[in-house]
């Protein structure tokens, strides 16, 4: 599955999203581990602009709960293409 350059780009929006939403709410909380987590996460994205393992599926469940149906349809191009062999 080939995703395109904007299906690249919302991907990307929706990492950083998703990575910055669970560290304010972990900030909010007093939740200093996930809140280090979330922004290390974010840093190694910012690095080598992919993720590892279920991370993917964290990004999935803020774009369902966030996202129009079109931009889960490019994140999901973007995933395939990232974890293909």
């Amino acid at each position: 599955m080939y995703a395109s350059p904007d299906d690249e780009a919302t991907a990307r929006l929706l990492v950083v999203a998703a990575f910055h939403d669970a560290a304010a709410k972990a900030d909010e909380h007093d939740d200093v581990s996930i809140g280090e987590f979330s922004r290390a996460v974010l840093r190694r994205f910012d690095e080598y602009g992919e993720l590892q393992g279920r991370l993917y599926d964290v990004v999935r469940g803020y774009a369902r709960r966030h996202a129009p149906p079109d931009e889960q349809a490019a994140l999901e191009r973007w995933i395939a293409e990232k974890t293909s062999p």
